[in-house]
């Protein structure tokens, strides 16, 4: 079986039709569908409802893209052990919003110039999230928030940055003698891991003032915050650092003081091993030199 077909056939439950397909792999809508008959001769089934405009996966269809998709992962791999560096295949990074603006550019930069044969994507996610698409292999590293657990022996864990923890207002509120009683409060999600940080440490000081909303996305606070909507305590990252020169929030230092711990997460062994290598490598060179 030619996985070149499997691929057209993933393509066409992503894009909705034969033709969104063709558009996607740059192959005409015939050459599409003849791909998909001659799939549907060797598994003896039909895998798609077609109609003018659209072809749905059928049940049967359905059944089977999972183990399509690891088909196509295996075999993108293979190509990889050709590679003697191992700089060449897919590479799946998952990365918190947060990462997406301090970490990742730089990795994307690094495989543009060293591993320009690499299929890179980037899958923005939850610490929680990310760390359980790991486990499962549905990416290969990620960038979050340390697990407050000890991790397995087979995962490797490098720290990246430590966030302090801040107090935020709008500046418009910073002459302001803040108290829970002046501004509702946004609560980073206390089921993140993050979260749970800022919770177990200032949670009664919160929990004093009234709660506006609770959300597990710090570029929304932070807007929120800056519009004048309520006051929050969240890390110092690079979204918030911007925010702050721009004069458009106030961010002070706490008592008790902690921070958020930034790690990149990968197994110890695994085919894209050389590739995690790389990302980590740079990663860590900026950190050591202040940068992105």
């Amino acid at each position: 079986m030619d996985t070149k077909f499997l691929e057209s056939l993933l393509a066409v439950g992503e894009a909705g039709s034969i033709a969104g397909a063709a558009r996607m792999q740059g192959l005409t809508a015939a050459a599409i569908s003849q791909r998909i008959r001659v799939l549907e001769a060797e598994l003896d089934c039909v895998l798609l409802n077609r109609s003018a405009h659209s072809a749905e996966p059928t049940t049967e269809c359905l059944r089977l893209l999972p183990a399509a998709r690891n088909l196509v992962r295996d075999a993108e791999r293979l190509r990889s052990h050709v590679d003697a560096c191992g700089l060449s295949g897919p590479f799946r990074l998952g990365a918190v919003s947060t990462a997406l603006l301090d970490f990742v550019p730089s990795i994307i930069r690094t495989f543009r110039d060293k591993a320009p044969n690499v299929d890179l994507s980037v899958r923005p996610g939850t610490s929680i999230g990310l760390y359980e698409d790991l486990i499962a292999g549905e990416i290969d590293a990620a960038i979050a928030v340390l697990p407050p657990f000890e991790l397995p022996k087979g995962m490797e864990c490098r720290f990246l940055a430590d966030q302090d923890v801040m107090h935020i207002c709008a500046v418009s509120n910073a002459s302001i003698e803040v108290t829970p009683e002046l501004l509702p409060w946004i609560v980073y999600d206390r089921s993140s891991w993050g979260g749970r940080l800022v919770w177990e440490q200032y949670g009664d000081r919160i929990s004093r003032g009234r709660i506006l909303c609770e959300l597990d996305a710090l570029e929304m606070i932070v807007m929120m915050v800056a519009q004048g909507s309520g006051q929050a305590i969240v890390p110092m990252w690079g979204g918030l650092q911007e925010q702050r020169r721009m004069k458009l929030v106030s961010a002070t230092s706490l008592s008790g003081k902690i921070s958020r711990k930034m790690v990149f997460l990968q197994k110890r062994i695994s085919p894209s091993s050389a590739l995690g290598a790389m990302a980590m490598s740079c990663l860590l060179a900026g950190a050591e030199n202040g940068v992105d």
